[in-house]
């Protein structure tokens, strides 16, 4: 499935950004955490922020995606405020992209500086005309957090096919082996439910696990794969994959109450989920040797 463009800020204000002499990065919600100053990056159509973040800003970034840029000009003339989404990436003497952003180091910085990148999600803009003072402020067009993360993470990309292949074969095989008794609506939908729900949950814990991988410089970005675009934090994974879990415990309990084990053991079955879940644990090990050895 082709992905939607993402979010770029207007040139003009990006242009701002980069030639500012101070720009401020809030970690989190406005106010929660002391402002970092960064580097604006512009690059490849994308803006990252390069940053020398303390433990406070990288433990706020493990737990929250949210960010705000702002940034104005010294004598008053123009003011940006850009509240988004920030990625954070690799440690700079591993980062694959180091030789292009480092032209955008600031003189004196240290050597453990780290590149983030930013997708705007609302961008206040002001500056002063002849006219008076110009604001101009709204959303930048994109999709919100909550449907990237689903779209990207936990239902459509990579099991959307099984999905549908897996529910026919429960639905075709509880009817055909006990139409009678447990071809219920109830029992289907529970059974759809719990068949669903367990492998996206361990998707998406082991994207949690993915995402810390590369932040640490361990995994590569294409190990990622449609994690890059789901503007979220490792904490904000393992909560939702907490929440999937729990759902597929319940979904499976109600199955064995109302369908019995017979019914429970054929969803399993049909579903292919320990296959599933089986393949998972060993592509991830085989990721780890091969990063390992590289």
């Amino acid at each position: 499935m082709a992905r939607p463009p993402e979010p770029e800020l207007p040139r003009e204000v990006l242009d701002r950004l980069a030639s500012a002499e101070r720009v401020l990065l809030h970690v989190g919600r406005l106010g929660a955490s002391t402002p970092l100053v960064v580097a604006p990056a512009p690059l490849l159509g994308q803006l990252y922020v390069l940053l020398v973040p303390d433990d406070a800003a990288r433990a706020t970034m493990e737990a929250t995606s949210v960010a705000t840029l702002s940034a104005e000009a010294a004598d008053g003339s123009w003011s940006v405020s850009a509240r988004g989404r920030l990625l954070p990436g690799p440690p700079a003497n591993v980062d694959p992209r180091r030789a292009e952003l480092a032209h955008w180091v600031p003189d004196g910085w240290p050597a453990r500086w780290m590149a983030a990148r930013f997708y705007p999600e609302h961008v206040e803009y002001q500056t002063e005309a002849a006219e008076g003072r110009r604001r101009a402020a709204g959303p930048v067009p994109g999709l919100a957090p909550m449907t990237r993360r689903a779209l990207y993470v936990e239902l459509v990309e990579p099991m959307a096919p099984w999905f549908l292949v897996a529910g026919v074969l429960i639905g075709v095989g509880i009817l055909a082996v006990a139409a009678e008794e447990y071809g219920r609506p109830d029992v289907l939908v529970v059974a759809l439910l719990a068949a669903v729900l367990t492998p996206v949950a361990a998707r998406v814990l082991l994207g949690s696990v993915d995402l810390e991988r590369f932040r640490k410089g361990v995994a590569s970005e294409k190990s990622l794969g449609p994690l890059v675009g789901a503007w979220v934090a490792p904490a904000e994974l393992r909560a939702d994959g907490g929440r999937i879990a729990a759902g597929a415990a319940v979904a499976w309990v109600l199955l064995v109450l109302l369908g019995g084990s017979v019914v429970a053991g054929l969803v399993s079955l049909l579903s292919g989920a320990p296959i599933l879940l089986l393949g998972m644990a060993l592509r991830r090990r085989v990721t780890e040797r091969e990063e390992g050895g590289a």
